[in-house]
């Protein structure tokens, strides 16, 4: 009767003894890739100041030593609308925006975050414009011609893929060239400003009704960054 409680109690011990091993073996890798990373420059703060319209700052955290991951924000302050022909409007808006990223180096003779790197970059911003951005003259709702349009705003997402390269300029500090080309969705809305958006947000148009339109197109991006790595 008691051979059996021993064999159980010995099974247990072996799944345990197994286990705890396994998980040995795996803190072991973790400690020989941290072990390959440069910690001296293992996290990068950016300033992104070629951004119009937009304070962009970010900050990259190596992982790995070919794989790093970015995260950035964005405080906006203008934004384009279309204008006469191929010309654009600016005008003033407050947003915020955010961006992640996962970068892979492919250098065999620098180590992360420095050479040519590439990946996916996922991004969202939230825009509110400017009180009557539409310019409709302003009349007392007693004229007939008077029409009530609410203010603007705007939900973006973004889906790229970026190419680029980082250097390092002497002990800490960094510059970074690089491009992506993805696509954008826009959700836009207005209180009975429907016919309004459409004929003044850039995107192509594939959903409106009377206070929303939803757009979708092309989002190239071009990126300069000077940054300072620890």
């Amino acid at each position: 009767m008691r051979t059996f409680p021993v064999l159980l109690f010995n099974c247990c011990l072996l799944i345990c003894s197994a286990a705890f091993a396994q998980e040995t073996e795996e803190e072991r890798e973790d400690r020989t890739i941290m072990m390959n990373i440069d910690r001296d420059h293992d996290k990068t703060i950016k300033l992104h100041p070629l951004h119009y319209g937009e304070v962009f700052v970010s900050y990259e955290k190596v992982r790995s030593p070919n794989i790093s991951n970015e995260f950035g924000l964005s405080y906006f302050y203008r934004l384009h609308m279309k204008g006469d022909g191929w010309t654009t409007n600016a005008k003033d808006v407050m947003g915020i925006g955010i961006r992640m990223s996962q970068r892979y180096y492919t250098s065999k003779k620098k180590t992360a975050p420095f050479g040519f790197f590439h990946g996916p970059m996922f991004s969202y911003r939230f825009i509110v414009f400017e009180r009557n951005v539409f310019d409709l003259p302003d009349l007392p709702p007693s004229d007939p011609e008077f029409r009530y349009v609410g203010r603007l705003y705007q939900n973006a997402l973004d889906l790229s893929y970026h190419l680029g390269y980082q250097f390092r300029l002497g002990r800490y500090f960094t510059t970074e060239f690089s491009g992506g080309l993805g696509g954008r969705v826009k959700i836009v809305n207005a209180t009975n400003g429907g016919d309004l958006i459409k004929e003044n947000i850039i995107g192509h148009v594939v959903h409106s009704d009377e206070g929303a339109v939803i757009t979708v197109g092309p989002s190239p991006q071009l990126n300069f960054s000077i940054g300072y790595s620890f």
